[in-house]
């Protein structure tokens, strides 16, 4: 850590003493699963826990590549997860397994092309500029609740970067049906962690129900539409609607469609705008990190707008936005389940057993970082990123399942910030401390109001 750099103590979310029994472990992660890891894998390789269902949470890295790469055609994902997400996101890349999610992410694959999406870089500034008047022309300095606004923003460039064409009304319906879902989300998965029959009752089922059957609507819309146009264009849905398997030349189905277009739209609207939320205000907590963000856009591209040339000399702005993605990774757990037995050093793993890759923790793990709860984005410095084990830092997941919108998404989180930070001053209120909270994606506790003034 730079000694001209006071550290920044952000806050956490804070972890339970030992394993709790289930009536004690329910409620917490019903309010925040976050606080339902036990505080011992923070520091140990993995912990076990015993009872009706045996889970364990995996810290190290040579385990987690065991899971996500080397046995990963062992290991399916949990009933849990499929349920909680089954409703909106279908059968589609992010909750399908085998042969279904192969043939996905072979099929894919070519629309998500970095040097494809490269096209894609003013549509993402042009998002991004249009947001920063709106702060701008307000009265200076004022106390703004920024999260909002990032969902708008990012959800305008997938708008127009995915759902080109979409009409105002569906775009709303989309976004607003996505919120309503994650409000409700860990009541579902309360439900299926208690086994309970898919018919009964729960907190939030309605609304899940419904928010689900709206967004799919929208979608199928949007989806009729282009293919009535020829699905002509660069969008994500043309490409998509284009694709064919390299091998059978087959098509996706209109079902397999909505249910990867709904995906790519939360991956890549939901998870980038909480993700721009944490590191905004870790900017604001660090004010010498944000003026070196701010002269680095300066210094590379002026007053004028960014493009895809300027993207490998935000250097600093990068490492900036991968350090707000260690400390609040924006999807913060994985889960799985073995279909064969495993070994865990010296630990038989039973088949069945719930593996859960708790990203955040590992991003703190004490035994895998220097300083785990402060801010440095020196970590991201080339020479010291180097350094760094495999699947120890792993936002967008790691193996053959890594997010297919990665370089998507690193594009868009560094043009955005670089484009807000070279307009705007971000203070912190001296007051709110948001607690990072689990809802698929990480969402700080009561918003993230910040003092906005224009540079």
């Amino acid at each position: 850590m730079s000694a001209s750099i006071a550290p920044l103590i952000p806050p956490h979310a804070e972890p339970t003493d030992g394993l709790l029994p289930l009536w004690r472990y329910l409620p917490r992660f019903i309010r925040n699963p976050l606080t339902s890891f036990p505080a011992a894998i923070y520091d140990q390789r993995f912990v076990v826990r015993e009872g009706r269902q045996r889970v364990v949470y995996v810290a190290a890295p040579d385990l987690i590549e065991k899971i996500l790469l080397n046995e990963y055609s062992h290991l399916t994902k949990t009933a849990v997860e499929r349920r909680a997400l089954g409703h909106s996101l279908g059968d589609g890349l992010l909750t399908s397994d085998g042969a279904a999610w192969r043939w996905q992410r072979r099929t894919a694959a070519p629309v998500f092309r970095h040097t494809d999406l490269l096209a894609l870089v003013p549509d993402m500034v042009t998002a991004a500029e249009e947001q920063a008047a709106a702060w701008r022309s307000m009265t200076a300095p004022t106390r703004h609740t920024i999260d909002h606004d990032l969902e708008a923003t990012t959800f305008k460039i997938i708008s127009r970067t995915i759902f080109a064409g979409a009409a105002d009304a569906e775009s709303a319906t989309i976004q607003q049906a996505g919120n309503e879902l994650l409000r409700n989300i860990t009541w579902e998965l309360a439900a299926a962690v208690l086994n309970l029959p898919t018919w009964m009752w729960h907190p939030g089922k309605s609304a899940i129900a419904r928010a689900s059957l709206q967004s799919r609507t929208a979608v199928a819309s949007i989806l009729a539409r282009r293919r009535a146009d020829g699905a002509q264009g660069a969008d994500i849905t043309a490409r998509l609607i284009n694709a064919r398997d390299p091998d059978t030349g087959a098509p996706m189905s209109d079902a397999q469609l909505i249910d990867n277009l709904l995906t790519f739209l939360a991956a890549g609207h939901e998870t980038t705008a909480k993700a721009l939320t944490w590191t905004l205000y870790l900017l604001a907590r660090a004010p010498d990190w944000q003026a070196r963000v701010a002269e680095e856009v300066v210094r590379v591209a002026g007053q004028a707008p960014l493009t895809a040339a300027h993207l490998e000399r935000l250097v600093v702005t990068a490492q900036v936005v991968k350090e707000g993605m260690r400390l609040y990774p924006p999807a913060p757990v994985i889960s799985r389940v073995n279909t064969a037995p495993m070994q865990f050093d010296d630990r038989e793993i039973s088949v069945g057993t719930i593996l859960i890759i708790p990203i955040y923790a590992i991003h703190r793990h004490r035994q895998l970082w220097d300083a785990p709860e402060a801010f440095d984005p020196e970590r991201f410095a080339p020479d010291q990123e180097a350094k760094h084990r495999r699947a120890q830092f792993m936002p967008f997941g790691f193996g053959p399942r890594i997010c297919i919108g990665m370089s998507f998404a690193m594009m868009e989180m560094t043009l955005l910030l670089a484009t807000f930070v070279r307009a705007m001053h971000f203070a912190w209120d001296g007051v709110h401390k948001p607690e990072p909270i689990n809802r698929i994606t990480l969402r700080p506790r009561g918003g993230m109001p910040l003092i906005l003034s224009a540079r």
